[in-house]
């Protein structure tokens, strides 16, 4: 390659994001002297913060049942947190060690990889101890970020398919199932870290899927009826884990 030639020195910086490093391996020649040149044809060059993302940045390929499964953990206590500009990392915080591990383990097998070790706290106002986990940033979670949190506040993206796997891992996250004496148990779903409208729109897909669902004003909480509280469950299939099998327990 002609690093002198603009035309292939701009379809390599920007269009295939190739290092100044890069380019100057693949001529045989000096960073300096690439740099040099895009001045010359007042190629922008890119800021430190920006190399070093497209230097070292993490990616991976998520599959439809993993976007499934993050939209579904993100409905419930999971998180999104910004790093950088250019990449996202999920975040996960449980009382239960089983249940991070499996966040864990899940995520790993779509790819990504968690960062540094589990960590564990003492909860002093629920007297108990909770685990954290966080994942490396990768760029491929930075569109799920934007739609979960466009104004840096998380909503209900309007955009969401409710699917088995996704009210599954909201509902194990977010998810009671209350028992009553003289009646049939209800799901409850606490939503109420979310925007009125955005639950009510919720309530709107769960009734598409024949659910019969209602807010509960008070709370900003979505109740599931006796009646639909059966067919919920088998909708979403089976406890992955131990640790939330009284879910189950209709």
């Amino acid at each position: 390659m002609n690093y002198k030639n603009k035309i292939l020195l701009r379809k390599q910086y920007i269009d295939k994001k190739m290092t100044t490093y890069q380019i100057a391996e693949i001529c045989n020649c000096d960073p300096t002297a690439i740099c040099n040149w895009l001045r010359k044809y007042n190629i922008p060059i890119r800021s430190r913060g920006e190399a070093c993302h497209l230097a070292n940045g993490n990616h991976c390929n998520l599959s439809q049942k993993a976007k499934e499964w993050i939209d579904g953990e993100l409905m419930g206590d999971g998180s999104l947190r910004l790093r950088s500009k250019y990449s996202a990392e999920f975040n996960y915080t449980s009382k239960y060690l089983e249940y991070i591990n499996y966040v864990s383990n899940t995520l790993r097998s779509f790819g990504i990889k968690q960062s540094g070790k589990i960590r564990k706290y003492y909860y002093k106002e629920m007297d108990c101890y909770t685990y954290h986990y966080h994942s490396l940033c990768y760029v491929d979670l930075l569109p799920i970020r934007k739609r979960w949190y466009p104004n840096n506040k998380k909503i209900i993206p309007r955009d969401l398919k409710l699917t088995p796997l996704l009210l599954r891992q909201e509902y194990l996250g977010d998810g009671s199932l209350h028992h009553y004496k003289k009646s049939r148990p209800a799901i409850e779903l606490f939503t109420n870290g979310f925007l009125t409208d955005g639950v009510k729109w919720l309530i709107g897909e769960l009734s598409k899927l024949g659910f019969k669902s209602t807010r509960q004003p008070s709370r900003n909480s979505i109740h599931i009826s006796t009646y639909s509280t059966k067919d919920f469950l088998s909708y979403i299939g089976e406890c992955p884990v131990e640790c939330y099998q009284y879910k189950w327990n209709y």
